[in-house]
């Protein structure tokens, strides 16, 4: 490929959620609850890079939340695709407070207004002593921005639902309350989201949102 060729290829940027932890199938809050992969979620990760690496995606940039069910996903990732790999807490899922650790049918119970505020998908509610999905968005944004891929290259960001999903709201132009209601952008466990971006203007030229078909094979 010539230098002209290289500087105009597109880059991508590849959003992840984990995979499966004993706490998504209790419903219960994580937040910042290092909280580890069950078997299903090691499964799943393992599914997910397999799906990549058929998709041609090789040597990424990873960038993983420090969060252990965030790690590990991004470590099965590196381990089939190369790359490099590096965590940061700037990608963790928005911080839940007293929250973390407690069932939702017990905050429901608890806190019946602000549990429903927080799950219209009401930006600027959060639980007692956590943050706001808007001050999660702009928090994984700015890392994004930090690590922005170069021409050519394949930067994968795993993270957690509501990150990804606040993230993406802000890189696309969209209103984080009316996607957390149409469940347009809902990350099952390991569904990915693709931008293919100009490496010159950062301008997003294409979109793939919310895959889950690789849990399917």
């Amino acid at each position: 490929m010539s230098a002209t060729a290289t500087l105009l290829a597109p880059a991508q940027l590849i959003l992840v959620r984990h995979g499966q932890t004993a706490h998504n199938l209790e419903r219960r809050m994580q937040g910042h609850i290092d909280a580890l992969l069950d078997d299903t979620g090691h499964e799943q990760a393992r599914k997910l890079a397999q799906h990549l690496k058929a998709l041609g995606v090789r040597d990424p940039l990873i960038h993983s939340s420090d969060l252990q069910r965030a790690a590990a996903t991004a470590e099965a990732l590196h381990t089939v695709l190369g790359g490099s790999l590096h965590r940061s807490p700037d990608l963790r899922e928005i911080g839940l407070g007293e929250w973390e650790g407690q069932l939702y049918a017990e905050i429901e119970t608890a806190h019946p207004e602000l549990y429903g505020r927080f799950w219209d998908g009401d930006p600027d509610c959060c639980a007692p002593g956590g943050e706001t999905p808007q001050q999660c968005g702009d928090r994984v944004l700015r890392h994004l921005e930090r690590h922005w891929p170069a021409a050519g290259q394949t930067v994968i960001v795993v993270s957690h639902g509501i990150a990804v999903g606040a993230a993406l709201t802000r890189l696309l132009g969209l209103d984080y309350q009316q996607t957390f209601r149409e469940r347009t952008l809902l990350h099952l466990n390991t569904a990915y989201s693709t931008l293919t971006l100009d490496p010159q203007t950062r301008e997003i030229r294409s979109t793939v949102l919310a895959q889950s078909g690789h849990l399917d094979s």
